[in-house]
């Protein structure tokens, strides 16, 4: 008995400080993300914050509008690194050709003596034939047809990349048509397929989201 009381005295000992260090990442962007110095950008509630591991990849579903100017900037723990894959993607609804497959269970037919059209010959009782008749052998096959549909699918198209842009963690758009991005996050590093992670593998990255209207320009 006392052996397992130390087993899960070990175990919670293990997830209280993960658990902390997980709330303690909840409003990390509010505090450590740089905000924009034109005070019309307002923050948006889509801003997030999240506990990353090395190697691990995560992704933020925000919704933009038109006629609106957004602002993301990226914060992150030092020992998580520098160089942050920041990429951000336009979910797009696009028709594209699939062949699908559609397999059925059908009668195996064998041949039975000739005959002309239906009828019995040797004690076989054929199918309507012109020749050489067929009947069933009391065994199924599956049988695969193919067709040809058009079906409308999800894809994501990339429209920024921040490894071409020196790592940049800050972006700034203008937003002509309403749309689902996704913004995808990559820490470098290594994946940990272990269930042991060293505390210096993982740290808080923070995502601000500002927004304002788009100014009107011209006279």
């Amino acid at each position: 008995m006392k052996y397992i009381n130390k087993i899960v005295l070990v175990v919670v000992i293990l997830i209280v400080p993960v658990m902390s260090f997980s709330q303690y990442c909840n409003h990390f962007h509010e505090k450590y993300c740089s905000s924009s110095e034109n005070q019309r950008f307002q923050v948006n509630g889509q801003s997030k914050s999240a506990l990353l591991n090395k190697g691990q990849t995560s992704n933020l579903n925000i919704l933009v509008y038109k006629k609106m100017d957004y602002r993301i900037s990226l914060c992150i723990e030092d020992n998580l690194g520098t160089e942050i894959s920041f990429k951000i993607y336009e979910i797009k609804k696009v028709k594209v050709e699939k062949e699908i497959e559609h397999k059925d269970m059908e009668d195996e037919m064998g041949s039975c003596s000739e005959c002309n059209g239906t009828g019995d010959l040797d004690g076989e009782s054929c199918w309507d034939c012109d020749g050489a008749g067929e009947k069933p052998t009391g065994n199924e096959k599956e049988v695969i047809t193919k067709e040809t549909q058009v079906i409308v699918e999800k894809q994501k198209q990339l429209l920024y990349d921040n490894s071409q842009d020196d790592y940049a963690k800050v972006i700034e758009f203008t937003v002509e048509k309403s749309q689902k991005l996704v913004v995808e996050i990559k820490i470098p590093g290594e994946e940990n397929k272990s269930n042991f992670i060293k505390s210096n593998d993982i740290g808080c990255v923070g995502l601000l989201v500002e927004h304002m209207t788009t100014p009107k320009t011209g006279f």
